[in-house]
Parts: C-alpha cells; sequence; structure tokens
C-alpha cells in the first residue's frame, strides 16, 4: 500500500498539493505513478528504510511518486461527484466549475434516468478506482483504461485545481488514520464508512484501506462550498440502503467548531441502525465530540 512509501508524520503540506490537470492527465499520471511505485526495489521494512520528509519533493525518489499520487488520487472520486451531483441536480457540465446548489434555480436542465443512474454508477466506480490506486493494485491501470472509456468525453477535460491546505494535510497524516483504526477497531467495528467530501476524500480513502471497509462520500462542504446541508439525493440513500441494519462510521478530517460533523451525522446517522462519528483531528475547544478521534489539540 502506498504508506510504506510515505513519512508516517508530517505537518507542512508540500507543494505537491498544488496543482492543475485535466481528469485525463489524472488517470494517466496515476498509472503510471503505481506503476514506477511497484516496481521500485525499496526494501519495505521501515527499519531499514530511511524516507524523506514529505514535504521534500524529489521526482527520482519514491516516496515522492508516492506524495504525488496520494495528493491526486483524490481528484478522481472529487470530479465524478461534482459529475453526479450537476446530473442529479439539473446543473451544467462545465469544464472548470463546482458549483453551490443554490444555483441550481437559475437553469432548467431535464436530465433522463439513465443518465442520473449512469452519474451514480461512475461515482461510486471513482471511489474503487481511486482506493486501488492509494493500494497500489497492481491492474490499476488496466482498471483506469477501462473507466477512462466509460466517461463522457467532456469529463475527461475537467480540469481540476488543487490547493494547498494544512488541515487536509494533517488530516491525512498515515499515522494518525492508523492510530484511528486502531482505536476504532479495539472497541467497535464499522460495516461502512461514510465520509463528508470534499476534505475528507483524501484521508478517507487510506482510513478505509486500514480499515478494509466499504466507502462512500456525501458532499458537506459548509466552508468551501457553502452547503446549508449535506447534498444526500435518493440515489444515495437507495446505495447506502445496503447497510440500513448495520453500522455505519461518520468521518470527517478535521473538526475544529464541529459543526460539519455533527450536522453530517445529524443526516446520515438515522440511515443506519447504528452508527458513531470519528475524525483524524479535533480541535480542543470543538462544541463536537466524536466518538473516535486520532489527535485531540489546540490550535
Amino acid at each position: 500500500m502506498i504508506d510504506r512509501f510515505l513519512a508516517m508524520e508530517w505537518e507542512e503540506a508540500p507543494e505537491a498539493m498544488r496543482f492543475e490537470a485535466s481528469l485525463g492527465e489524472i488517470l494517466e499520471d496515476a498509472a503510471v505513478l503505481v506503476k514506477l511505485l511497484n516496481a521500485s526495489e525499496i526494501r519495505l521494512e521501515r527499519s531499514s528504510l530511511s524516507i524523506p520528509d514529505a514535504g521534500e519533493y524529489d521526482p527520482s525518489l519514491p516516496s515522492s511518486a508516492a506524495v504525488k499520487l496520494f495528493v491526486r488520487a483524490p481528484a478522481i472520486v472529487n470530479v465524478m461527484l461534482n459529475h453526479k451531483i450537476c446530473v442529479e441536480h439539473d446543473l451544467p457540465l462545465h469544464p472548470t466549475v463546482y458549483y453551490e446548489l443554490a444555483e441550481a434555480k437559475r437553469y432548467a436542465i431535464s436530465r433522463p434516468i439513465s443518465e442520473i443512474e449512469r452519474a451514480n454508477r461512475l461515482y461510486r466506480e471513482s471511489i474503487d478506482l481511486a482506493r486501488a490506486a492509494i493500494s497500489l493494485d497492481a491492474d490499476f491501470g488496466t482498471r483506469a483504461a477501462a473507466f477512462r472509456n466509460k466517461l463522457p468525453r467532456e469529463l475527461l477535460g475537467f480540469i481540476y485545481t488543487g490547493g494547498l491546505d494544512k488541515y487536509t494535510w494533517r488530516g491525512s497524516e498515515p499515522k494518525k488514520l492508523l492510530d484511528l483504526a486502531r482505536k476504532i477497531s479495539e472497541s467497535w467495528e464499522p460495516d461502512v464508512i461514510i465520509a463528508a467530501a470534499h476534505g475528507s476524500i483524501m484521508p478517507g480513502l487510506l482510513f478505509a484501506e486500514y480499515l478494509a471497509k466499504p466507502l462512500y462520500f456525501a458532499r458537506f462542504s459548509m466552508f468551501k462550498r457553502n452547503d446549508e446541508a449535506p447534498i444526500v439525493s435518493f440515489a444515495d440513500e437507495a446505495w447506502l440502503s445496503t447497510w440500513h441494519e448495520g453500522r455505519a462510521l461518520l468521518f470527517d478530517e478535521d473538526v475544529a467548531r464541529g459543526a460539519t460533523l455533527g450536522l453530517f451525522s445529524k443526516r446520515l446517522g438515522p440511515l443506519f441502525k447504528e452508527f458513531k462519528t470519528a475524525c483524524s483531528i479535533r480541535h480542543a475547544g470543538s462544541a463536537f465530540k466524536p466518538d473516535f478521534a486520532a489527535r485531540t489539540w489546540w490550535d
């Protein structure tokens, strides 16, 4: 898995987070990076492996290739989630724009049920594909090519822009996610993980691998997209009904005031027989206290 090439602890977000690329380019790059990392001759025993700091980017080093893959794989899910929401809520498919849901009132687009179903199917496949990248699946290149062939042409040209985000980066630290997974496993076992996108996509992909559980993302971005509530469609609820009688773990990487995870759990928690909440980082002043947190600190 990708964490064997990453420093387990880090602080500052690397410049690799700041990039702009089309979805087509991201899929191609990811296939090359997975192949490169799988072909690396570096020994995996951490005791004998000296890994540079995550911020020290050198394209010739497997660790730098891993950082690049780690920050780019989430874009696959990010773009497809945006596409799904645009299709479901009658928004235009723009090559560079993430729409706020309130803007749906400006448009009168009617899409057939088949297109909505296809958008949801591709979205679910994108989560599995991004997880395959993070787990360094040897078949990733073949899977990425097959996925690419299913996409509407306009999606391949969608430009994703990544920026530095120290909280998402710190919340994605492998050691925190591994500690969190261990805490949860010691006392409770979820059947599915639902994470709040967009911020939780990067850590969620690795976290789900540590717990070896199904993963799903629902968009709820109060500060970046001005979402007033989690965007949960009928298709989301239908898909999640598979675990209606089970246990759901609701995840957000960073709990500052706690509003996001609090409202997220209020909306999604009732869909399941039992649910608990978790985060990588909880700020001590937060009014919301998750059931599980990897770290609690003042910042």
